[in-house]
């Protein structure tokens, strides 16, 4: 078996289902006549005991590298738990140091008795695999990742096919189509018509923003008559920028020089795809009175002293595809399909302007909101504007 990192094509959203409950109807048959004497007298044996109340349903999340407190993701799948919490479902967590502990905080929830098992991010495939044959009565789900129903070639139809497991589902979220929306907003509201952009590693979890931001500057340009440029990826090659080595995720200040480099090269907004290290250059952005391009939440908010430079954020609805899961695994649904984030059914989305609302026209608000319908009804596809 494999996940795949990239959206499986089905034809079709699988959209989690979640099952209806319904209260048992009171008896119907006539009371029996009151008791006499005789049917009152003291019991000849000890009442049984009272049936304890069902354990609660047990939903817990296996948090990547980066960690709780990156402002995007891991926090993300955090506030879902949450509210699965304040549903009433019992809950557990843990949290990867390095990659070595995936596997090991997988099977720590295992005999910690939980019922769904939520891994954070691609890093985590190949535990998860291992982790959802092993375990086949536990309920799995992984952000940021599809099943590859194809096998390792890709290529459907032949031996290596895998098919979906039952006890998977895989939330994965079209997030270019919001970065596109965003790529759009940045070549219509640039002032030196260049952006920057760059990745933690080279995931597709990751370039989807990237491809995103670089069909949105396309369609602007084309629409437009323009050249704004984007530095830092080439969607027709899939390369470009990535901050690599030991911790790609969590160097903040690493994240200042590439800002500082884009700038140098005239770049006047950036979008880091980088967790924490991607908040080091929304701070060097703001510092030098410039803009950024969240990623995953709306950064205006949890990024709250950098609001300043955040035009908007490409952002996940990850919370709510978490909670949707356990819930539907707790009704009944084990998986079997993916969960597909979009345009059209609220999973990705372009958050608000917040401070800069004023300052986006109207004319670029309404290329904005043309682009995505367009984008929903599938009139526009990302993949057409990456050649």
């Amino acid at each position: 078996m494999q996940l795949s990192h990239r959206l499986v094509a089905l034809g079709a959203t699988a959209a989690i289902v979640l099952a209806a409950c319904s209260g048992t109807a009171a008896p119907t048959a006539a009371p029996t006549a009151a008791p006499t004497a005789a049917t009152t007298a003291a019991p000849t044996q000890a009442p049984t005991e009272a049936p304890t109340a069902a354990p609660k349903y047990k939903a817990c999340v296996a948090f990547d590298t980066g960690g709780l407190g990156d402002k995007g993701f891991n926090d993300l799948a955090k506030k879902g738990l949450d509210d699965a919490a304040a549903a009433g479902f019992d809950t557990a967590y843990s949290e990867a140091k390095g990659s070595t502990d995936y596997a090991a905080n997988i099977t720590r929830l295992v005999d910690q008795g939980c019922q769904t098992i939520i891994t954070v991010g691609f890093n985590q495939a190949q535990a998860t695999i291992d982790a959802v044959a092993a375990n086949p009565t536990v309920n799995f789900g992984q952000v940021d990742t599809a099943w590859n129903l194809c096998g390792p070639d890709y290529t459907c139809g032949n031996a290596d096919d895998t098919p979906y497991p039952a006890n998977f589902t895989g939330l994965d979220f079209q997030i270019d189509q919001a970065g596109m929306l965003a790529g759009y907003l940045v070549a219509g509201f640039s002032k030196t018509g260049v952006m920057g952009t760059y990745g933690g590693q080279q995931f597709p979890g990751v370039t989807r923003f990237m491809d995103g931001y670089a069909a949105g500057i396309a369609y602007y340009n084309k629409e437009k008559g323009t050249t704004v440029k984007l530095l830092g990826w080439d969607g027709a090659k899939q390369t470009g920028q990535f901050v690599g080595g030991d911790n790609p995720w969590g160097d903040a200040a690493k994240g200042e020089q590439i800002a500082k480099n884009f700038v140098d090269q005239g770049a006047d907004v950036v979008g880091p795809v980088a967790g924490s290290t991607g908040n080091g250059s929304i701070k060097y952005m703001l510092s030098v009175k410039k803009w950024a391009i969240g990623v995953d939440t709306d950064q205006a908010l949890s990024l709250a002293d950098y609001a300043g430079a955040i035009l908007t954020s490409a952002q996940k609805v990850i919370d709510v595809a978490v909670l949707d899961t356990i819930k539907a695994n707790a009704a009944g649904k084990t998986g079997g399909a993916d969960y597909v984030g979009t345009l059209a059914n609220g999973g990705v989305t372009l958050a608000p302007f917040h401070t800069f609302d004023s300052v986006v026209s109207a004319d670029l608000k309404a290329g904005i909101d043309a682009l995505k319908a367009k984008i929903s009804s599938g009139e526009v596809k990302v993949a057409d504007y990456l050649k």
